[in-house]
């Protein structure tokens, strides 16, 4: 059985989340280096995980979310953490990546 993904409970896990910034727009190979976008990388903050930044990755067609000020209160759509391994040297790590559908502002009058 292969493990694809896991959906995390994102109350427990992030607590509350604000938005942060675009970090990358990561674009598809081509020869002259001028790929269509494929998808774009996020940071956000957790009133949890302090101690580093949460990163999301949105596939293109999310946008490039620029109606969301920093510091805004957002929620995920749809979010699953993959697990990616990786070796350096003699040894091995495990890295988290948290992919959602699009990320949006937190409607605050629920």
């Amino acid at each position: 059985m292969e493990l694809d993904y896991i959906i995390p409970k994102v109350r427990e896990t992030f607590g509350r989340l604000e938005f942060g910034k675009m970090i990358e727009e990561i674009r598809e190979p081509s020869r002259n280096n001028n790929g269509r976008v494929a998808s774009r990388r996020f940071s956000v903050f957790s009133d949890i995980q302090k101690a580093d930044n949460i990163e999301i990755i949105l596939p293109a067609v999310a946008g490039v979310k620029a109606s969301i000020k920093q510091d805004s209160p957002i929620d995920l759509v749809n979010p699953r953490v993959i697990a990616v391994g990786y070796r350096v040297e003699n040894q091995s790590f495990v890295k988290y990546e948290c992919y959602a559908d699009d990320i949006v502002k937190k409607d605050l009058t629920k």
